[in-house]
């Protein structure tokens, strides 16, 4: 009998989890898809965050507040957020070791931006400053519903997963990836040319995606379909 592998699912513990990014969509997401998960507060040192990762088959990386432009290495934008340094400090940690060790990542809205800069990429700070051409990213309907469309790269791995060209997705985010890193691909784009999903081929499994699957479980097949193939991927 196979074991459920073990998805460390990052979190901060300060005021944003009382907010408005519930971790129990991905607790639930991940169950609903085989494994166990495990809630993980920000780690403080290269140390720790190998101990955490010996610990897990798989990183999930969720979404939440803004990236520090410190981060960056960039002036900040009038519209930046609140941010959470300790929590980017964690997760860009986390994230470098975990494509070190190849470990399986899936990365979920913040989680794409977080993937994306700690391999090298960029990001919006601000969507509508930055792209003034963009569509309203930051949704008025409730987060399970969808807010538009994504075109989906053929040959992707989330083409393989999904086996469709475009899908409807919700939308929650006013960051989002610029510059992809070097060793990834875009895997999925919006109409006005946001990237909305990136991949690295040459990993078991890394790959981020804009939207929220998780808040989607109920209401969208190829959500479902995205938390299977991530924890299959955490099995093999």
């Amino acid at each position: 009998m196979l074991r459920k592998p073990v998805i460390g699912i990052t979190a901060a513990h300060c005021k944003e989890e009382l907010k408005t990014f519930p971790r129990h969509y991905y607790v639930e997401s991940i169950r609903k898809a085989g494994g166990i998960p495990l809630i993980l507060p920000p780690v403080r040192t290269t140390e720790e965050a190998t101990d955490v990762l010996n610990l897990i088959s798989g990183l999930l990386l969720t979404g939440g507040g803004d990236i520090s432009p410190v981060y960056l290495r960039e002036d900040p934008q009038r519209e930046v957020g609140e941010c959470f340094p300790g929590r980017d400090f964690s997760e860009l940690l986390l994230s470098q070791l975990a494509m070190q060790y190849d470990l399986p990542i899936l990365g979920i809205c913040r989680g794409i931006q977080v993937l994306a800069v700690a391999a090298g990429g960029e990001i919006y700070q601000d969507i509508f400053n930055q792209y003034p051409s963009a569509m309203q990213h930051s949704q008025t309907a409730p987060r399970q519903y969808a807010w538009h469309d994504v075109n989906i790269v053929e040959e992707s791995l989330l083409f393989r997963l999904l086996n469709k060209t475009k899908i409807s997705v919700n939308s929650l985010h006013h960051q989002a990836v610029s510059a992809i890193p070097q060793g990834f691909i875009h895997c999925a784009l919006a109409s006005d040319g946001i990237i909305e999903g990136i991949e690295k081929p040459s990993a078991k499994f890394c790959l981020g995606v804009q939207w929220h699957p998780e808040s989607m479980m109920e209401t969208e097949a190829h959500s479902k379909v995205l938390f299977k193939g991530f924890i299959r991927a955490c099995i093999a």
